[in-house]
């Protein structure tokens, strides 16, 4: 089983980690241009012609302010547009803690950070500026300064672009020790304090809670779709009145795809958790029907000759022998219904009002930040297979008659028993052979031929 596990890994490690990717820039120090087309923010990653682009553009910004002010003709702009230049310090207070996020759009906070990192009274925590960028900033703390309290109408210089190197890797392709930490800072953050007023905080639930959300829509779809579909599947598969009554339209809605009764479902039980429920219900029951019914169907037929012979009515066919018959590929047949119904979850989800991993899925899909992406798909994927093996012991316990064959540690002692057995067994004493061959031998006979 590990080996199965180990070689997608590994595939993903080579390709994630291997010597096929170009380096690339992770952009922690952002400015805009009119020369460039686009505007690249603080996290975006850029291929080297295009990182080369983005700097050699602010430069030149930066010299034609130089030059217009070595000319005695500075460049005027509005105050709108110096606030913005200064803005660009933002994430970088951010990140040593010089600001809070409710700072952004403050200027004035934004404007002594400018004048305090000038003067030295700052101290670099976490990222730190570049030489040439703190000259820029020492050179506009002036400007500042000099122009008091008001906002100075002459051009600031742009930051020059900073960033770190990265491997270049396409944005899908995340590699595995980055997925592994969202997934750690997932499961242990804590819900964070809601600010009134604060729209920035928009999202309030952990990734737990996301989590518990699309338990409770799995438990509950599932757990319908069982007390629905388990007596239905049982009356087809033992009386032909219900299975005429029963399969036929059954094995029509099947091919119905349940999410085309998603606007149906939302207009019956609205945008909360009722539609999700439903949908994996209805994507899950039709299933159940015909599999426990051809699951009933395969009962041995001599037990209900039996049972017939020793007076047994229909009843008690059913109560006493049907259903104990096939409780064990009753229970199997559950457990791959459970994994079918996970595969509605994130259809469901998204339904209405988005709640679960899924919204996980969709929002940080849509954003590319697949290293948040991931870890929702592998708690998926993950929780069922763990329910799947704990469901898979459970049942070696509740029907042991029906698990004989030996593990694969057993099967290797049982191995080692019988090559030392081998080795060591002397050949066969006449008494013994002649005992041997005075015993009768037994005669099997057919269950079917025991009750004739």
């Amino acid at each position: 089983m590990a080996v199965s596990f180990l070689l997608p890994l590994l595939a993903w490690c080579i390709a994630a980690y291997g010597p096929f990717w170009d380096v690339a820039y992770k952009v922690q120090v952002s400015a805009e241009s009119p020369r460039l087309q686009s505007i690249f923010v603080v996290g975006n990653t850029l291929v080297a012609d295009v990182w080369e682009e983005f700097v050699s553009s602010i430069k030149i910004d930066n010299e034609e302010i130089l030059a217009a002010r070595d000319a005695g003709e500075p460049l005027e702009v509005t105050s709108r547009q110096n606030k913005k230049t200064l803005r660009q310090i933002f994430p970088l207070a951010l990140t040593n803690g010089w600001l809070d996020r409710s700072q952004e759009t403050d200027d004035d906070a934004i404007r002594q950070v400018w004048q305090k990192l000038a003067a030295g009274e700052l101290e670099y925590t976490k990222e730190s500026l570049s030489k040439a960028n703190g000259k820029i900033v020492v050179a506009n703390a002036e400007l500042l300064k000099s122009s008091g309290e008001e906002w100075p109408k002459e051009a600031l210089l742009k930051l020059e672009p900073q960033a770190s190197e990265q491997v270049a890797r396409p944005v899908y392709l995340v590699p595995p020790h980055r997925v592994a930490i969202s997934l750690w800072n997932g499961l242990t953050a804590e819900k964070p304090e809601v600010i009134e007023g604060d729209e920035s905080q928009t999202e309030t639930k952990t990734f737990l809670e996301r989590y518990g959300e699309s338990l409770r829509t799995i438990a509950y779809g599932f757990l319908l779709a069982v007390a629905v579909s388990v007596p239905l599947g049982i009356l087809a598969g033992t009386y032909d009145f219900f299975a005429k009554l029963i399969e036929p339209f059954t094995d029509f809605f099947r091919y119905m795809p349940a999410p085309a009764f998603g606007v149906v479902l939302m207009a019956i039980f609205g945008l909360e958790l009722g539609p999700k429920v439903m949908l994996v219900f209805l994507g899950t029951f039709p299933q159940a029907i015909l599999m426990l019914s051809k699951t009933t169907r395969q009962l041995d037929v001599p037990l209900l000759e039996a049972a017939q012979t020793l007076g047994a009515g229909q009843k008690q066919l059913v109560t006493k022998v049907v259903v104990p018959g096939i409780m064990p590929s009753l229970y199997n047949d559950l457990r791959i219904l459970l994994g079918w119904a996970w595969t509605w979850l994130v259809i469901a989800e998204l339904m209405g009002f988005k709640s679960g991993l899924s919204e996980i899925i969709d929002t940080r899909g849509r954003r590319f930040q697949f290293e948040q992406v991931y870890p929702a798909i592998l708690m998926i994927g993950m929780t069922g297979f763990i329910t799947d093996q704990i469901l898979a012991v459970m049942g070696k316990f509740l029907f042991p008659w029906m698990h004989t064959s030996p593990g694969f540690i057993a099967r290797s002692i049982n191995g080692i028993k019988g090559l030392i057995k081998d080795g060591s067994a002397d050949a066969p004493s006449p008494a013994k052979a002649l005992e041997a061959e005075a015993k009768p031998e037994s005669v099997t006979t057919k269950p079917s031929e025991q009750l004739s």
